[in-house]
């Protein structure tokens, strides 16, 4: 493991990219510290799409990031370091049509469709008055390079699918509903 560039300390060691990752003790011995890459986002915002419309999901909310994961242009989800990264997420789907409508929803990489990233989920129709209501939730893993982003993307055939935010409400007090949840955490 290499000492830090230009570091007028010798014992302290240094990653691929440069971060001081451990300790070298004058005998030897070496220490390595553990370093965490994570992030929690969200959005309090109602989403929409163009019916059969290829639409990134917004974050425009920052919860915690930690070591460099961080949202650019309220879509993608940039990294500075490599690795495989968890990201997971929570959708708060809603449909206001009195048909039930699917939507897709997948990962892109750098502007590119990830193979093999797309799941369906059925949005149940409009009842009773009230608005039919899924959550689409899961995690992926993908190979990121420092230079990458990701963005997770959806679809729906009927612009009456929306994602939506959920004010605070009562009886019991409960509080906001993000359109969105979204966590990402490197993984090694």
């Amino acid at each position: 493991m290499p000492r830090a560039s230009g570091s007028a300390w010798p014992w302290l060691l240094a990653d691929n990219g440069d971060r001081i990752v451990g300790i070298r003790a004058p005998d030897g011995y070496e220490t390595y510290l553990v370093q965490q890459w994570f992030g929690a986002f969200s959005s309090l915002v109602d989403q929409t799409a163009d019916a059969d419309t290829a639409t990134p999901m917004e974050f425009e909310v920052t919860e915690i990031n930690q070591n460099g994961i961080t949202i650019q242009d309220t879509t993608k989800i940039r990294v500075d370091a490599d690795g495989v990264y968890n990201i997971q997420f929570s959708a708060q789907l809603v449909n206001a049509d009195n048909q039930e409508h699917n939507v897709s929803i997948w990962l892109a990489k750098s502007g590119s469709n990830v193979a093999d990233t797309n799941t369906q989920i059925t949005v149940p129709k409009s009842h009773a008055g009230g608005d039919g209501q899924a959550v689409a939730a899961w995690n992926l893993y993908v190979r990121l390079k420092a230079s990458d982003y990701v963005q997770l993307m959806w679809s729906t055939p009927s612009a009456d699918v929306s994602i939506q935010h959920i004010a605070a409400q009562n009886t019991p007090a409960r509080p906001v509903t993000p359109s969105v949840i979204l966590t990402v955490n490197r993984v090694n």
